[in-house]
């Protein structure tokens, strides 16, 4: 668990050049407060920038430095990892990115990037998508998890459940795939040109013991024969490329009647529910002899004139019903019919497909024959060493035999490494933990929703009455409290994990926005009952929060700079 100990910072955003120093882990709940400007998130901006060297705002990195001095930028952060003692020193104008381990400067690689991939891997665990989901949720910064998409997502959950060496296990192997895969194919050319030059000096013995001439006639003969299935295989192709060309407007009917068809289906069931409605109408005044709204009398004089129009209705919904199958049917046949021309023209592409295949083939065969008619007209060069070419071709052989089987474990372990195999099990065993905690949280801040996430990451909402929802059908207020509870979760299964574990907590204006009194009473109990946890909430809501916390930090402007008021 990374417990966050100390930031100081100075020329950072607002601040000017004296520092300002605050104590991370004193305190179990700890109110931000102040005017606008006066500087309150510039504590999470100055713990986003050490860590990452980047903003939690989309801001450029320059602008981080206090416009009025316009240097010395130095953000430090101390923290805690297992009894080792970290301190991070980032500076712009100068840069500077320095990590400290145990007081000793860690030495940097060739490159920042990697000096900071080195901290987010061994030392920190946890990168920056990670971050903002466990430890920052504000107003300006932070994006709901629910608002991520898939692929991002599955990043965030293969962090905190500690899986995503997996991916780096699978782009190795793919990689090391492709180079097994070259290995093979250069063995296989290789068996292939020695299998050649095997058969050459085979020839080369036979046209000794006086056997050119007929070898002569009978590679003439394969010469003919290649030649007559090379032209055959052409005069197909042209055959079969004359033949697609009935098919040419195939697609575009094929397509209209299916937008037909659609478009008379929608129809169809426009009109039956409408019907549904007349029949619903009739039900209603046949067994109500009074109106529940107004409580008025329906005599049988309006039932009468009513039943009489909804049978006026009824016929011609029947009618437009009737009339509308029969235009669905009509172009349901279209369909099937253009379908079979579709498949007909696949099949004629695809019989064109494999004869554009074989013509190479027979081509370079032709071109074997005739490079080996040549060589048999030639003078018989100096003998081959048979035996030397067989002891070669066991090797490449044995060779092929040792890429193969490795090639066979690498695509095995590939099968294992993709998203369906190890970590979709691991996802599965924690999904049930993920959703337990989710829908504690939410009971706890009063919202009896059940929230349930599945393998993909899509959400199920359902209410009391079981009634489905999706996140984006909720309000402000009970969007937050999803948004809270998912934040609370995340920050639960990291430290069920022991990863992506740390012990701030920044809830930037949260009670500022959607959350009303009742939210903001419950969620407070949740956080005052965290363990391990020191919860920053930096708020406007001086008055009603001010006494519900353990500390209380006031920021304000002196002389143009942001400071904390003493």
């Amino acid at each position: 668990m990374i417990i966050f100990e100390k930031v100081r910072y100075k020329n950072f955003l607002a601040t000017g050049d004296v520092p300002i120093e605050l104590t991370l882990n004193e305190n179990a709940s700890t109110l931000v407060i102040g005017k606008n400007g006066a500087g309150k998130s510039t504590m999470t901006e100055a713990l986003c920038f050490a860590l990452f060297g980047r903003a939690l705002r989309n801001i450029n990195k320059p602008a981080l430095v206090n416009s009025t001095n316009q240097k010395d930028t130095v953000v430090e952060l101390w923290f805690t990892i297992d009894q080792t003692r970290y301190r991070i020193k980032r500076g712009i104008k100068p840069t500077v990115f320095q990590v400290y381990v145990d007081d000793v400067l860690l030495p940097a690689p060739a490159s920042l990037a990697d000096y900071q991939t080195l901290l987010e891997t061994t030392i920190l665990k946890i990168n920056y998508k990670s971050f903002m989901q466990i430890v920052v949720l504000g107003s300006a910064s932070f994006v709901p998890f629910m608002r991520l998409t898939a692929a991002s997502r599955r990043d965030i959950i293969e962090d905190l459940l500690d899986i995503e060496i997996f991916s780096a296990m699978s782009g190795l192997t793919k990689d090391e795939i492709a180079e097994v895969k070259i290995a093979g194919d250069q063995l296989t050319m290789q068996r292939v040109l020695l299998e050649e030059q095997l058969r050459m000096a085979e020839t080369f013995a036979s046209q000794l013991d006086g056997e050119r001439d007929d070898k002569l006639a009978t590679l003439r003969d394969a010469m003919d024969v290649t030649q007559a299935q090379i032209d055959t295989l052409r005069e197909q192709q042209s055959e079969w490329a004359a033949a697609r060309e009935a098919y040419a407007e195939v697609p575009a009917q094929h397509r209209a009647a299916s937008d037909k068809h659609s478009g008379y289906a929608t129809t169809h069931r426009a009109i039956a529910t409408r019907e549904k409605k007349l029949e619903k109408e009739r039900v209603f005044y046949t067994t109500h002899d009074e109106c529940p709204t107004c409580e008025q009398s329906i005599t049988d004089n309006f039932k009468r004139a009513r039943f009489l129009v909804l049978t006026e209705k009824e016929a011609a919904a029947q009618k437009a019903l009737t009339q509308c199958q029969a235009l669905v049917d009509k172009y349901a046949a279209l369909v099937g019919t253009h379908q079979l021309g579709l498949d007909a023209d696949v099949k004629l592409h695809r019989q064109i497909a494999l004869v554009s295949g074989q013509v190479p083939i027979h081509t370079q065969r032709l071109r074997e024959l005739e490079e080996e008619r040549q060589a048999t007209l030639a003078p018989p060069a100096a003998p081959v060493d048979v035996d030397a070419l067989h002891t070669q071709q066991q090797e490449i052989l044995e060779q092929h035999t040792v890429v193969a089987a490795r090639r066979s474990v690498l695509d095995t372990a590939m099968t294992l490494l993709k998203d369906s195999g190890i970590k979709a099990r691991v996802i599965k065993h924690y999904l049930p933990i993920i959703n337990k905690h989710i829908n504690y949280y939410l009971t706890a801040m009063d919202f009896p929703i059940h929230f349930t996430l599945n393998e993909e990451f899509k959400e199920s909402i359902q209410s009391r009455h079981r009634d489905d929802f999706c996140y984006e059908s909720f309000s402000e207020g009970e969007k937050k409290r999803i948004d809270l509870a998912l934040l609370l979760t995340w920050r639960s299964i990291a430290r069920l994990k022991n990863s992506a574990s740390c012990n701030v907590l920044v809830l930037d204006e949260v009670f500022d926005s959607s959350l009303d009194i009742d939210g903001t009473e419950e969620f407070l109990k949740i956080i005052h009952a965290l363990e391990h946890a020191n919860v920053f909430v930096i708020s406007h809501k001086t008055d009603s929060l001010i006494d519900k916390f353990h500390h209380v930090i006031t920021f304000e402007k002196q002389r143009g700079f942001s400071a904390i008021k003493a």
